[in-house]
């Protein structure tokens, strides 16, 4: 990745941190906002409300909310609360215990062999440190952005 680490780091929350329990939400929140002002690191353009397999489409799909209508949401709302009680009326209804269990499960997933061809090329510094068929999501991005400086460790 090319961006500015620090700079991300303060713009970008982790996609660990969760807004409701929902992880993904709060850093889906910040690109959104980044993008509409001009700010988002052209490298995360192409995976802004991207479906499966990427992240913002784990969130999409496990709450059934449409990318253009997140995003309104998200540009039409002033802050976090607001967004939150958008997700919930509009999104599927889950129960606190489904919200933990999809967090774990990403939490415990790892790329497949052909993801990891791919990421390897947008992240060959980490491929050259690290397993990519061993992390998963959170740490990859996490790593990249450098919150953590092994997997697992939050720093």
């Amino acid at each position: 990745m090319t961006g500015d680490k620090t700079y991300i780091r303060e713009r970008l929350r982790s996609p660990r941190e969760t807004l409701g329990g929902f992880p993904i939400l709060p850093r889906l929140i910040d690109k959104v906002r980044l993008f509409h002002e001009g700010h988002l690191p052209k490298e995360y353009g192409p995976n802004l409300l991207a479906p499966l397999p990427f992240l913002d489409g784990r969130l999409l799909d496990f709450t059934g909310l449409r990318a253009e209508d997140l995003s309104a949401a998200i540009l039409g709302c002033s802050d976090d609360p607001c967004v939150l009680s958008w997700v919930l009326e509009h999104g599927i209804r889950r129960s606190a215990e489904e919200i933990r269990r999809w967090k774990l499960s990403i939490e415990h997933s790892h790329f497949s062999p052909e993801r990891v061809r791919a990421i390897l090329q947008a992240y060959p510094e980490l491929g050259a440190r690290f397993d990519l068929s061993r992390l998963n999501p959170f740490d990859l991005i996490d790593l990249d952005e450098g919150r953590i400086e092994r997997p697992g460790i939050m720093g």
